[in-house]
């Protein structure tokens, strides 16, 4: 029952994986597709009468993400920097970890064991969000006025960006996969809420006066985030 695919009806199907963790069965939705989280031992029977008692669910999932897919050109094998698809390529050697081809639209990866080419992935993205971050944020805190104390680049599952209430603040580490506007948006967004830590007129009227544009950027991380990987997945439990 591992990884395996079920059919729903003749044009639509879900995975099922099988999860030692997991105390009863749900269904995970993301721009992948529908997938079956199952309890070690549970029988194909009982497996199929969850499924089917939540078909509505799924067929409205699955349709949703075919939305986003058309939506934001989510295609399989590529993905983005600052704002650009590209196309990317595995590679197993000892050359530094990346390299850009912006003429042909292509990444490629440097990696010893092709294994573990997602957290290479990650850990190069990381570094630009980094350098990005390192670069820009001390630039439009002088310029806008807004203070901050401490800065960490780490995975989010659901946002771009935080705010602590101690000023510190947290950039999700795929950052670099948008555009330098749209960057620069986050960071005018969480700046703002140094000053202002909830989403009030006051919290806007800050926003936009970094960032007039704010509307259009703000749409781009709407359209684009489940392309990029940042959504928080909707999930239904038995």
């Amino acid at each position: 029952m591992n990884s395996q695919p079920l059919l729903i009806d003749s044009s639509l199907a879900i995975s099922v994986r099988t999860s030692r963790r997991a105390r009863q069965m749900r269904l995970v939705a993301s721009i992948k597709g529908v997938e079956a989280v199952v309890p070690e031992g549970v029988s194909e029977e009982r497996l199929q009468e969850f499924v089917q008692s939540k078909r509505g669910w799924i067929v409205r999932m699955a349709q949703h993400y075919q939305q986003v897919k058309e939506r934001s050109g989510h295609e399989e094998g590529t993905l983005y920097f600052l704002g650009s698809k590209y196309r990317y390529h595995i590679v197993k050697d000892r050359l530094p970890s990346a390299t850009i081809s912006d003429s042909l639209k292509m990444i490629t990866f440097h990696i010893t064991d092709k294994r573990s080419y997602r957290k290479e992935i990650e850990r190069w993205y990381k570094e630009q969000t980094a350098r990005i971050i390192s670069e820009r944020l001390p630039q439009i805190s002088s310029r806008t006025g807004l203070p901050y104390n401490k800065v960490s680049i780490k995975r989010q599952s659901s946002r771009w960006a935080s705010c602590s209430k101690k000023r510190n603040l947290n950039f999700n580490l795929l950052l670099a996969a948008a555009p330098l506007q749209v960057i620069d948006y986050v960071i005018v967004h969480e700046l703002a809420h140094t000053v202002e830590l909830n989403h009030s007129k006051r919290f806007w009227q800050v926003v936009q006066s970094a960032d007039p544009a704010y509307r259009e950027h703000k749409a781009w991380l709407g359209d684009h985030s489940p392309a990029i990987g940042i959504e928080s997945l909707g999930s239904v439990k038995s």
